[in-house]
């Protein structure tokens, strides 16, 4: 391993290498993007703007900036390793024309047109915090709820005076979801499911003290005990960050899952998905069980039942350890307000693990229970409907000025 002296060399002349390169992009009169991609986890929320750009101009020039470069899970991009860069960098590189983040702790140079995408739906919070949202000056807004989660961020912290702008864009990452492009059938046997077997996905939030940290394993050993249905579990994909990452410890609380899963392999009607989008298994599934995650709002557009875990430890202490400063966190706002329950009160919420299985049988024998309420929330969930990649492409060649 090098010193720390051998870092900032290295940075240095990476620097060097982006700038020049920039540079030359400016004399061959193309624009610059940077993609932030900070977890390799991120790529999903900006691949599919990615190739919708990529469609309709030659005339940008990507980098990206990112924990990783170099990692094969960038490869998806065609954007070669000498145009990749440690996230650290991208305040400083003043030459970008557009910068685009997944991430409200992205920082981008303020010479350029910084873009926030949310990589999640609102959960956990009502605003964002002011240091933060103020580092971009457009919002691509995924759907009305998360306006109006914006909107009180302008609101809580006097804003109104600062030029920010806000777009009503979407959620690109659900297009091929929403357009009904994966079949249950195919992924399930790409599994090696049964496809007679109802399904249900185990797919928990990340943070201290929610279920996954809490007792994941439990959840997991009282669902086998139905072997009627399938069981997968697909977690937050920040709980899969790299050891090699410098946030290792604080998403997965500093343990490997895969490997921390892999006793249960054994199981035949039991398969844990690590890999890819989250997207194919939500359309295959029949039932959701989670805790406080944003996937469960995407589950909820499909008008598919929702179990929700409480967790009283996330209310009771990680809240004011992780989201102070986020507007109101209290455990009753979080618990019952629309911008922050994942859709709590349209679903079933248990309070101990033993109720799981009976809680899934109501699920499975009376899908339609709650359907009115997610129906209702569901209108709240989305702009442009299965277009959202398209139109914030539309948007980044308007701001451009490419179209």
């Amino acid at each position: 391993m090098g010193n720390k002296s051998d870092t900032k060399k290295n940075s240095g002349k990476g620097y060097l290498r982006i700038k020049s390169g920039m540079l030359i992009d400016k004399l061959r009169k193309k624009k610059t993007v940077i993609l932030d991609i900070e977890e390799l986890s991120f790529i999903p929320y900006i691949l599919p703007i990615y190739d919708s750009l990529k469609k309709k101009t030659n005339s940008l020039s990507y980098y990206i900036s990112t924990h990783y470069p170099g990692a094969a899970e960038l490869n998806v991009f065609g954007i070669p390793e000498s145009k990749q860069f440690i996230v650290s960098m991208t305040k400083d590189i003043h030459e970008t024309d557009l910068f685009l983040s997944p991430h409200i702790y992205g920082m981008g140079s303020k010479n350029s047109i910084r873009i926030h995408i949310n990589h999640n739906q609102p959960v956990k919070y009502q605003s964002y915090m002011k240091k933060d949202f103020i580092n971009f000056d457009i919002h691509f807004l995924t759907s009305p709820l998360h306006r109006e989660q914006t909107e009180n961020t302008i609101k809580n912290y006097s804003l109104e005076e600062i030029d920010i702008k806000l777009f009503n864009i979407g959620y690109s990452k659900s297009d091929d979801l929403l357009c009904g492009k994966f079949s249950r059938e195919k992924v399930l046997s790409d599994l090696g499911l049964d496809l007679h077997k109802r399904t249900i996905l185990y797919a928990p939030s990340w943070d201290k003290g929610l279920s996954l940290r809490s007792f994941g394993e439990k959840v997991i050993e009282e669902m086998l005990k139905n072997g009627s249905v399938n069981i997968i579990v697909k977690l937050h994909p920040i709980s899969y960050s790299s050891e090699k990452g410098p946030n290792y410890e604080f998403y997965t609380g500093g343990i490997n899952w895969k490997e921390r899963f892999e006793r249960f392999d054994s199981y035949k009607n039991f398969r844990h998905v690590s890999e890819g989008k989250s997207d194919p298994l939500l359309a295959a599934s029949d039932v959701m069980v989670t805790d406080l995650s944003s996937v469960a709002l995407e589950f909820i557009m499909l008008d598919k039942p929702v179990i929700y875990i409480d967790c009283p430890e996330f209310f009771k202490n990680t809240l004011k350890e992780t989201y102070t400063g986020f507007g109101n966190t209290s455990e009753e706002f979080v618990k019952n307000d629309t911008k922050a329950n994942a859709g709590r009160h349209t679903g079933i919420v248990i309070e101990k693990i033993s109720q799981l299985n009976e809680a899934v049988q109501r699920a499975l024998n009376n899908p339609s229970e709650f359907s009115q309420k997610r129906k209702e929330l569901a209108e709240m969930l989305t702009y442009n409907k299965g277009r959202a990649a398209d139109a914030a492409s539309d948007k980044i060649l308007e701001l451009l000025n490419l179209k």
